[in-house]
């Protein structure tokens, strides 16, 4: 073996660096591994901009977690010299029966969380960058905004090493197996001993289970950015929110304001199921023509010419929420991060729950939506 550690870390983008900065801020011994050299764009964890929000239409549950991951984005912030968020404010648009609207309003009166309900002409008196059709109403959170993933897994990152975890870069975690009461990690560089083990590699974990077959399915998404062809003024981050729109049957695409680089906009669990190593990252004509046709109905003046585009993974569970829970059969390997595509927000208090789980066995936060079990995992 050629090194100890309280902690190996399989993944380092966004659960996996913030859980290194954790643990290495109480003091673990924290060896952090990853494939490339985050932060990078062949991962999950990219993208330049990032929805956080408070009215957490997927479930209730998720927003004592959110309230934590504020407060930890802006300990992250202040530590880091770094700006990480940028609160724009945002709706969620739909039918008024629909789970994006219904699910945002039932965590808001859950939580005593201040929204508005908006009527299709209050969002375009609002923000004339977007018109919802006449048969939606709108949901607006006043907390939600913007992250910068990037400069937060480079934060992460960054004190995670000044609080001496050994971070190494190009070097992925090939296998795995417990070693008594700790693990044997590894690498095509080497063999690594510790006590723990995360597996937080995203689209990667399915290869690290060690014959544990997970529902885990690995998803294309596709984010575009366009010049607005008419009114730009009104797509400033002062003057336009964050948005998620259901455009029916529980169909999402979701945007940005323009950041300096264009109107950000995607569709959301709209990709084709993929293949971690045969991921096609170009963006076709057809894949803009998707995004486009929601410009075209909701947002006309942004349908100007692509500036760029970019592919990323979502690696989703049956249920869409997250997966955070021990190995059955080597309780010293914790799994962490399939998070179906909405993740990233709470990834400041991901890590310190992770941490928590590693160091104590426990977390303060209640994470049982997040339970293994749910799934009837086999051996493949």
């Amino acid at each position: 073996m050629t090194a100890t550690h309280d902690v190996a870390i399989a993944g380092l983008g966004a659960m996996g660096s913030a859980a290194a900065y954790h643990l290495a801020k109480r003091g673990a011994s924290v060896l952090g591994l990853d494939r490339y050299a985050p932060p990078h764009t062949l991962g999950s964890s990219h993208g330049e901009t990032r929805i956080i929000r408070e009215a957490y239409f997927e479930h209730p549950s998720y927003v004592p977690i959110i309230q934590r991951a504020y407060e930890l984005w802006e300990q992250l912030e202040d530590e880091s010299g770094r700006d990480l968020f940028l609160q724009s404010g945002g709706v969620m648009v739909g039918p008024p029966d629909s789970t994006l609207v219904t699910g945002a309003e039932l965590s808001a009166r859950m939580h005593d969380l201040p929204y508005e309900r908006l009527s299709p002409a209050e969002v375009t008196n609002r923000f004339p960058a977007l018109t919802p059709a006449e048969d939606t109403i709108a949901i607006w959170d006043s907390r939600a905004g913007i992250l910068f993933p990037e400069d937060c897994v480079r934060s992460h990152l960054d004190i995670a090493r000044s609080n001496g975890a050994d971070l190494r870069f190009d070097e992925p975690v090939e296998s795995w197996e417990p070693d008594g009461d700790g693990v044997s990690v590894r690498t095509a560089s080497g063999e690594y001993s510790a006590g723990k083990l995360l597996l937080s590699a995203g689209a990667w974990i399915p290869s690290l289970m060690n014959g544990l077959r997970l529902p885990l399915v690995v998803e294309r998404q596709v984010l575009v950015w366009f010049e607005p062809k008419a009114n730009p003024g009104h797509f400033a981050a002062d003057r336009c929110p964050i948005f998620l729109w259901d455009h029916g049957q529980d169909r999402h695409f979701y945007g940005f304001p323009n950041m300096g680089t264009g109107v950000k906009v995607a569709l959301m669990h709209q990709g084709e199921d993929t293949e971690v190593d045969s991921l096609d990252r170009e963006v076709s004509q057809r894949d803009e023509d998707a995004v486009r046709a929601m410009l075209e109905l909701y947002l006309p003046s942004a349908n100007g010419p692509a500036l760029s585009a970019q592919v990323c993974m979502f690696t989703n569970t049956p249920d869409t929420h997250f997966l955070v829970d021990f190995h059955p059969e080597a309780p010293q390997a914790l799994i962490a991060s399939p998070c179906s595509g909405h993740g990233f927000k709470f990834a400041s208090a991901i890590g310190e729950i992770l941490a928590e789980l590693l160091a104590d066995g426990r977390s303060k936060l209640n994470i049982d939506l997040f339970r293994l079990d749910r799934f009837g995992a086999a051996r493949a």
